[in-house]
């Protein structure tokens, strides 16, 4: 019998497929960065694949959904390439690897509950296809998978990274919950610091750590991915205001209807001594954010300098990630880490 994730033909419309089509193109180009670890990352995936066939079938096919149509696997690559840079990649690394990029998949299908998202990866978001309590269930589900694989190498710390990490998104999601919409810039950044950054960071560390680097090494390294995790997350906000949804393969304007307030919001707002910016959003809501309101407060947004200062302070963030690695030596790896970050801020050109 053809195993589930080897066939891509479950259900999906021909505009999805279409969708993951331009989605599956574009994350090329991240794996294209990744080329100094894509073998081990090949075999990333194969503990991935192994583990939805494993579960029973309601996580299957969520899990299926939700990692089989692709995902720039930036969060298990960061980790290969930190270990790879730090020494070599070995068993662990990849199990690690794989780990990580479940907790990932277990918080999307959390989020987009959450935010109400109805596409994900270019098709429809799971919480849409079977329930919000499956969508919940499986990404606990994920989570304590990635908990027991990581379990088996406990004496290293390994696990402890790992739930701190997990931790800290569970709290900045709390956090952005009880702020609503009344939130200012540090606030915003101590909340995409807990829900994107810890991640990236706890990637990166992972990577060094389980490769043998000093502590020096990991912490430098555990900066690298948070700050690039924070610029990660502003040009997502971004994307999310001014991007396109078939091309980035989920749904666009979710901030502005849930009145989420988000670095280029928040500093237009600042500027913003008319008050329209402030009318408008509040007049937006899940019945009326549209496509022609969210163009008119995108362009107030850019108008009032949001759009600028959040791309500064994006490109802010990647050089100081570039700066933490002058610690390795130079690598293949490490060139694609540089690589990697510049792919990010990229994005939003």
């Amino acid at each position: 019998m053809m195993c589930l994730l080897d066939s891509w033909e479950w259900d999906m419309s021909r505009r999805a497929k279409a969708a993951v089509d331009v989605q599956v193109s574009a994350n090329s180009s991240w794996r294209r960065l990744y080329a100094p670890v894509s073998e081990e990352l090949a075999q990333a995936e194969r503990v991935l694949r192994q583990m939805a066939e494993s579960g029973p079938p309601i996580v299957r096919e969520v899990t299926i959904h939700t990692i089989g149509v692709g995902g720039k696997r930036l969060r298990p690559a960061l980790l290969l390439l930190c270990a790879q840079a730090c020494g070599q990649v070995t068993e662990q690394a990849i199990r690690l690897a794989a780990a990580v990029e479940l907790v990932h998949s277990g918080s999307l299908l959390h989020d987009d509950v959450v935010d109400k998202a109805e596409m994900r990866r270019g098709t429809e978001s799971a919480w849409r296809k079977w329930g919000i309590s499956q969508a919940v269930l499986v990404g606990d589900y994920l989570a304590a998978v990635a908990y027991r694989y990581v379990s088996e190498y406990d004496d290293s710390g390994y696990l402890n990274v790992l739930a701190q990490t997990v931790s800290e998104m569970c709290e900045a999601e709390l956090l952005s919950l009880e702020c609503g919409d009344e939130i200012g810039e540090q606030v915003y950044l101590q909340i995409i610091g807990g829900k994107t950054a810890a991640l990236f960071a706890a990637s990166c560390q992972l990577g060094a750590q389980v490769a043998g680097a000093q502590d020096g090494i990991q912490s430098e390294l555990a900066a690298f991915g948070y700050d690039l995790g924070l610029a990660f997350q502003i040009t997502d906000d971004l994307l999310d205001l001014y991007g396109d949804a078939v091309k980035l393969g989920k749904s666009v304007g979710q901030d502005q209807s849930r009145g989420l307030r988000t670095l280029a919001v928040i500093h237009a707002l600042e500027n913003d001594s008319s008050g329209r910016i402030a009318r408008l959003i509040k007049g937006l809501s899940d019945e009326v954010c549209t496509k022609e309101a969210r163009t008119t407060l995108a362009i107030q947004v850019e108008q009032a300098g949001g759009r600028s200062y959040a791309e500064r302070c994006a490109r802010h963030y990647i050089a100081s990630a570039l700066r933490h690695l002058q610690v390795l030596s130079p690598s293949p790896s490490r060139e694609a880490l540089f690589g990697v970050a510049q792919c990010i801020v990229d994005r939003i050109n």
